[in-house]
């Protein structure tokens, strides 16, 4: 806890030092060497609230929601739904929800009448980011039909590549993220080129959280105070 009791406790003083993974659009990519995204925006809005500058330092996604409880950040984000196996430590928590997604597959528009559902990917290939939702969705969703899973994410970039050239058959993510891609890339004449397919919630809803260092506990309280502020329009 700080000494001066109106400044809330950070891991450096008067800073939000936010841990991400930027291959995670909309919620957090690059462009131009400059840290973007929904949840960056947000995040960076709650700094500004709060008095704080913020510093952002990219993560790899497995193991990110560790780093808040580690000290080596405030808040991580990417788009992460809360897992019994996803420790904190004793030192972080869990924020409340500020977005509810779906799972997704993103394909080619020219496979749209052939890839409807789970059984229709026996023998395909999916790619997912390794320990992320699309991951454990595809182990169970698809994995036992025959599908291929791929945990192995160089970029969106690279993989949005690999499926236009039929060298794999889907990307695994929420309908936001692929909803997001499949309005970037486009083809020449300005038309899309990939899809969403079989569009499914999970077990259990997937609410996106952050994962929010607790040393302070005020840090936590008035993240959820401005999420339930500004994020109103949650289904959760």
């Amino acid at each position: 806890m700080s000494e001066n009791n109106n400044v809330i406790s950070t891991v450096y003083p008067d800073v939000l030092t936010i841990c991400t993974y930027t291959e995670f659009a909309p919620f957090a990519y690059e462009d131009g060497g400059e840290i973007l995204g929904t949840d960056i925006s947000l995040l960076t809005a709650f700094a500004r609230d709060i008095n704080l500058e913020v510093d952002i330092v990219k993560r790899a996604f497995a193991g990110l929601w560790e780093a808040p409880g580690n000290g080596d950040c405030d808040i991580s984000a990417a788009g992460m739904m809360e897992y019994e196996e996803r420790n904190l430590g004793e030192n972080a928590v869990w924020s409340d929800p500020y977005m509810l997604v779906t799972r997704s597959l993103l394909i080619r528009k020219s496979d749209k009448d052939i890839l409807r559902g789970p059984t229709d990917f026996q023998g395909r290939k999916i790619v997912v980011t390794p320990t992320s939702s699309a991951h454990i969705d595809g182990i169970i969703r698809y994995e036992p039909l025959g599908a291929t899973i791929i945990p192995l994410v160089p970029s969106q970039d690279e993989i949005v590549s690999q499926l236009l050239l039929g060298e794999i058959d889907a990307f695994g993510e929420g309908d936001v993220s692929n909803e997001y891609l499949a309005g970037k890339y486009l083809d020449d004449y300005g038309r899309e080129s990939l899809v969403l397919t079989d569009i499914h919630p999970m077990e259990n809803p997937e609410l996106l959280r952050f994962a929010v260092r607790s040393v302070d506990e005020r840090l936590p309280d008035k993240l959820n105070e401005f999420i339930a502020k500004t994020q109103r329009g949650i289904n959760a």
